[in-house]
């Protein structure tokens, strides 16, 4: 069911990469703003215009942790890492292995809740009030009392909704981001549309989300993409995993909703 996933989710770990032996060349003094009116809430914005539509990336890093975006104007980069110093640098492509820096700067980050940033709308989880995921967590979440029911109405809604896709995993394109939308009307995809789908779902409802990606201890070698959520009322962060447990749901199993932190191992998260 998950075969391929590991060439599918190593395209898509950090969105769209820079090639493994790509150079930088001198900065540009081309005009870049980095937005930082949202440092406190999590986020950075970015705006630049690239000649001739050239690729660029917008690099987030602090310590040895890196994380590379593609550039998309006005949306909000997280700086999901907690407090502390970053840096970001927007390079644009040269060719098809250097890329010249067009503007490079270090942030002091002091955010006033940690958990903010994984309230929002990012790159990899792009939605909006309009999104058809997220007036769907509205209507499902009508009588909810608790960030716990609503979280278990969404997981209910995906695990029985949503059906694997495997053609999709064997031809999906590298640097592969789902469109919310184009997931909800297939009702499924492969792990990286539910994790996408399930936090903006939840994070359209204020709750603390994030969208893991790495690897599970049942198939160590296949990437895989599953949810960590906060809630207030266990004061922790909890495992979910829609992809597995919607195969397992549909074929007669009770899984339970939260899973074993030990099963899990963290590449990335966002």
């Amino acid at each position: 069911m998950f075969k391929r996933m590991f060439f599918l989710l190593l395209a898509t770990l950090i969105a769209s990469c820079l090639p493994v032996n790509s150079t930088f060349a001198a900065t540009s003094t081309t005009a870049a703003i980095i937005g930082k009116q949202g440092v406190a809430q999590g986020y950075i914005t970015v705006n630049y215009k690239p000649a001739n539509g050239a690729k660029v990336i917008v690099r987030i890093a602090k310590g040895k942790t890196q994380y590379d975006y593609p550039l998309t104007n006005g949306v909000k980069y997280p700086l999901q890492l907690g407090n502390g110093s970053y840096s970001v640098l927007i390079a644009e492509a040269v060719n098809a292995t250097q890329y010249k820096v067009i503007k490079q700067e270090t942030l002091a980050v002091k955010q006033t809740d940690d958990k903010q940033v994984f309230k929002l709308s990012n790159p990899l989880i792009n939605w909006t009030s309009q999104t058809m995921a997220v007036k769907k967590a509205a209507e499902l979440t009508k009588t909810a009392a608790t960030d716990q029911q609503k979280v278990q109405a969404i997981y209910n809604f995906i695990t029985k909704k949503f059906v694997y896709d495997n053609n999709k995993a064997k031809t999906v394109k590298a640097g592969y981001i789902p469109n919310l939308d184009t997931v909800f009307k297939a009702s499924g995809g492969i792990c990286y549309d539910y994790a996408a789908t399930f936090a903006a779902m939840a994070r359209s409802l204020g709750i603390p989300t994030k969208l893991v990606m790495g690897r599970e201890r049942s198939k160590p070698n296949v990437e895989h993409a599953w949810n960590e959520v906060y809630l207030s009322n266990l004061k922790k962060w909890v495992i979910i995993d829609t992809t597995y447990d919607a195969a397992r749901i549909q074929g007669g199993q009770k899984p339970s909703l939260f899973k074993n932190t030990a099963n899990y191992t963290v590449t990335k998260y966002f």
